[in-house]
């Protein structure tokens, strides 16, 4: 008996030894990544066809003041939809008085959850964060984190909503509803070795999971297509070439009529009268 947790006790520190440390320094290249995946996921599958080819003036009033938090970078989402419109042949105004339509945006939600789980003991930062809890908060002495593991999981979340009137009647024209995405990111370390990445590629994988697979294929398909590089046709199209008005063949002209030379008489000879 006392063999056998010799020799647990002996593969335990084995393992131990062999183990590796690794600390993550920062998350906030994660964070921003997967509100701005989000974004694109949400923006993505707005169709604007309805708009192609009108003079669309996008006002960001509800926009441009939101204080969305650390990661809410508002201005991603406007240049985000306002390159979609551009997709889809929207005519964009730089003032509302050149437009037709006026489009107008609203963001809901644009932030990232979080939560780390360790199998183990946590380090004093997370005993302590834990302490607070407590009816009388306990200081807890400094000793580095013992686990055989930990994981990570970020979750980035967009929430857009458009509609479109006309700026003259100010008739409802068009609304793209309220659009949801979300994006994940998930770290694992075992023994210290790690991170261990998974970043999903299935458009629709979230919170908000659409069932069906004719919705995730088109999905699919949208995101793919506003990731794509795209050269605009209208933009690189060479014009025409200038064409020359047809040269006329020139009238064959008959030639002039020879003009008649009179035939000079032939000079009559006077004698010289001599003198007498």
């Amino acid at each position: 008996m006392i063999e056998r947790w010799l020799s647990r006790l002996s593969c335990i520190a084995c393992g131990l030894a062999l183990a590796g440390c690794g600390i993550n320094k920062s998350r906030l290249a994660t964070e921003q990544v997967v509100v701005s995946d989000a974004v694109d996921r949400a923006v993505a599958s707005i169709d604007f066809s309805p708009l192609s080819g009108k003079k669309v003036y996008f006002d960001t009033q509800f926009l441009s003041d939101v204080n969305m938090g650390p990661n809410g970078n508002v201005k991603y989402v406007i240049s985000a939809l306002r390159q979609q419109m551009l997709a889809y042949d929207c005519r964009l105004q730089e003032k509302a008085d050149t437009a037709d339509y006026v489009v107008e945006g609203r963001v809901g939600a644009l932030g990232n959850d979080g939560y780390e789980v360790t199998y183990g003991v946590p380090g004093s930062a997370a005993m302590a964060s834990a302490s607070v809890l407590l009816s009388s908060p306990i200081s807890v002495p400094a000793m580095p984190e013992l686990s055989l593991g930990r994981r990570n999981h970020h979750a980035g979340t967009a929430k857009i909503g458009l509609f479109a009137y006309d700026r003259a009647t100010r008739e409802p024209v068009w609304q793209a509803g309220v659009t949801k995405a979300t994006s994940e990111a998930r770290d694992a370390w075992v023994l210290g070795l790690g991170p261990y990445k998974k970043r999903p590629t299935a458009a629709g994988q979230g919170w908000w999971k659409e069932t069906g697979s004719t919705q995730a294929n088109a999905a699919a398909d949208s995101l793919a297509d506003y990731r794509s590089s795209v050269v605009f046709e209208r933009a690189v199209r060479t014009p025409p070439p200038a064409t020359e008005p047809p040269v006329k063949a020139a009238a064959q002209q008959e030639p002039p009529p020879a003009i008649a030379i009179p035939q000079q008489s032939e000079d009559r000879v006077i004698p010289f009268a001599a003198k007498k």
